[in-house]
């Protein structure tokens, strides 16, 4: 029993006395559970409070070379620089905290009705079709998957800003009656390797009476081994213990689970939040990016409404990254400080990548290798060279490709880079809120406008079809016209219109024409005798010409007949 215990990974916070504040939204105004979230820090305090750095306050000079190894050791552990992104993530658990707890007033009636009726039954009900579950309230929880490179620092973030957040808060009294309650604020756990429902429970209950002194684990963890009984049971822990927000860690684990085990775990927290309102966050690697595309495809859930989705890669060679570098390159222990140079922040960003437990572990293998053998003890681009050759010649194969934008295997290196082409398509066809960070948010601009563009010139050759003309005339047009008007913004109007005068001025014969002609075609030309068509008058060539006829313009024909709308019918 103990042996299997103590596999078990979570992560403990502080315990604090109910106090109360004011809240500005309505909505949030009575309900204890919010009033008892300490305000929110804004970025600056974040930062001081987050800021760290293992600083030697003696004379270095007084040190031998072993006790000055023995600091670059602490650099890894103690060096922690909060970034913007940081922040950002701060704010998401403020509000999903907040947002989830507001369906959930313990002193509302439909709360108590819940109560009433039981977690567990509300959990195997779930909810109708507006959301509602049996008690008939509708949940206000959001749920989200933090996903991001390997080394990238993520689960080392979390703990450090789920720490700011009291982790219980303890009710005696509120607005003058008793109201002894226990509040679980969050509570961070870590997916199970077995990527089982059970040994996630398990490992929930574990957590919790740690946390709270219960006795969860021994009544229920092995009572009735069954999946689907042992989920029933932690959803009805989950809402008894008033839970925040639950944070599962290293969910990549339940990457191509065995026996529908992926597809279980995930419509299970799925219900989590859709039937008993708990916020959840999952926390994971590339390997887990594409789970609510395959494993929720054809569930009877779905992806809940307040679902979002972050993707954090390398760091871009930005502000960022300079003020992560300088950060660290003031912890030297050599005898000569080296100054950080264009060329030393270049060469570093080239050996790491921009993923910062590599520059970490870069930083700290050039101090000891110039503390060790070199007289001077100055970090060079020589020195950097030589050592990340040496340091990192395992995963240098694949940085290379990487720099050289080569397509490799997404099976081998899925930590370090998504499948682009899978990736381009997860991003075109996702219904939810996808924010990226670092530096595949340059790559996801490229591809969105390439889509559009795309989507651009199909709305042209299907204009331009409908108006008599070839199909691949048609695509040759609107090809030019939008390259010609790529620049100057996609007004669709001015679009519609050069595709319609090229057709009906007979360009259609002659596809080849020069792009710098189309906006404004004055030149007269001999008209060859025209044949009578009988046109059917909905078609675009009767609208134009009966438009001459009434002395109108294409542009106002066209218009007159509903077929050019207003730029943002497009968007």
């Amino acid at each position: 029993m103990v042996g299997e215990q103590e596999r078990y990974i979570y992560l403990k916070g502080r315990q604090i006395k109910a106090s109360y504040h004011k809240q500005i939204v309505e909505a949030y105004q009575g309900n204890p559970f919010i009033e008892a979230i300490p305000p929110r820090l804004n970025q600056d305090q974040l930062y001081q409070m987050l800021d760290s750095a293992p600083r030697f306050s003696g004379d270095l000079n007084q040190l031998d070379l072993e006790e000055r190894l023995e600091l670059i050791q602490q650099i890894k552990p103690g060096y922690w620089k909060p970034l913007i992104t940081h922040f950002e993530r701060y704010r998401n658990i403020y509000n999903m905290i907040k947002i989830g707890y507001q369906s959930r007033n313990p002193l509302s009636a439909i709360y108590q009705r819940e109560m009433a009726i039981g977690l567990d039954e509300i959990l195997s009900h779930g909810t109708d079709e507006e959301g509602r579950n049996l008690a008939g309230n509708i949940q206000t929880a959001q749920m989200m998957a933090d996903i991001g490179l390997s080394g990238m620092g993520k689960t080392k973030s979390y703990e450090r800003l789920l720490r700011l957040f009291p982790q219980v808060i303890h009710h005696v009294a509120y607005d003058g009656e008793p109201f002894p309650v226990k509040q679980v604020v969050w509570l961070h756990i870590e997916c199970p390797s077995n990527k089982s429902v059970g040994a996630l429970c398990r490992n929930f209950y574990w957590a919790v009476d740690q946390l709270l002194g219960s006795n969860y684990y021994e009544e229920l963890a092995e009572k009735d081994g069954r999946a689907e009984v042992l989920a029933k049971r932690m959803a009805k822990v989950a809402g008894n213990i008033s839970l925040g927000g639950l944070f599962i860690d290293e969910i990549q684990r339940i990457h191509k689970g065995h026996s529908g085990g992926e597809e279980k775990m995930i419509d299970f927290i799925t219900e989590l939040t859709n039937s008993l309102g708990i916020p959840i966050v999952l926390i994971g690697t590339f390997k887990a990016l594409y789970l609510f595309k395959t494993s929720l495809a054809n569930t009877r859930r779905g992806i809940p409404d307040g679902y979002a989705e972050n993707i954090t890669d390398r760091m871009k060679d930005d502000l960022e990254w300079d003020i992560f570098l300088e950060g660290i390159w003031e912890l030297q222990y050599t005898n000569k400080f080296t100054p950080l140079t264009p060329e030393l922040k270049a060469i570093m960003y080239y050996h790491t990548l921009g993923i910062p437990d590599f520059a970490v572990k870069l930083f700290m293998h050039v101090q000891c290798r110039a503390i060790l053998y070199e007289d001077n003890e100055i970090i060079t681009t020589e020195l950097i060279e030589k050592v990340a050759n040496r340091t990192f010649r395992l995963v240098q194969p694949i940085f290379e490709l990487i720099r050289r934008g080569v397509d490799i295997d997404p099976s081998e290196y899925e930590d370090l880079k998504p499948d682009w082409i899978t990736f381009k398509e997860y991003l075109k066809d996702s219904q939810h809120r996808i924010t990226i960070d670092g530096h595949l948010s340059e790559e996801h601009k490229l591809i969105m406008l390439q889509h559009n563009r795309k989507v651009l010139i199909e709305q042209l050759v299907t204009f331009a079809m409908k108006m008599g003309c070839a199909e691949e005339i048609a695509l040759c047009y609107a090809e030019k016209v939008e390259l010609h008007n790529r620049e100057a913004g996609h007004d669709m109007e001015l679009l519609y219109l050069e595709i319609a005068k090229l057709v009906f001025e007979g360009k259609s014969d002659s596809p080849n024409y020069n792009t710098s002609e189309v906006v404004g075609i004055t030149r007269k030309r001999g008209r060859n005798k025209s044949t009578k068509l009988d046109l059917d008058e909905c078609d675009i060539r009767f609208i134009v010409s009966q438009g001459r006829t009434d002395k109108l313009s294409v542009d106002e024909a066209l218009r007159k007949a509903g077929l050019v709308g207003e730029y943002d019918e497009f968007l």
